[in-house]
């Protein structure tokens, strides 16, 4: 997404601020099987998402592991 002066602006809209959303989000890849009750839902990244609320376009960045949530 651009970025002037420090501020995220949305691809389609150049006068379209990008908007963080309150909390991170995570995108989970589960290994293992439900079947056979190994599922490890551990595994996966948190996100933190970017949107512009014109068009709903969707930007998502590695969350920062030193953040707030963690303290």
């Amino acid at each position: 997404m651009p970025i002037k002066d420090g501020k995220r602006y949305c691809i389609n809209h150049m006068s379209a601020r990008m908007n963080r959303t309150e909390t991170l989000k995570a995108l989970v890849n589960i290994d293992g099987s439900s079947a056979s009750g190994t599922l490890n839902p551990k595994s996966g990244l948190v996100v933190m998402p970017f949107v512009c609320e014109e068009c709903g376009y969707l930007e998502l960045y590695v969350a920062d592991r030193t953040t707030q949530h963690e303290k």
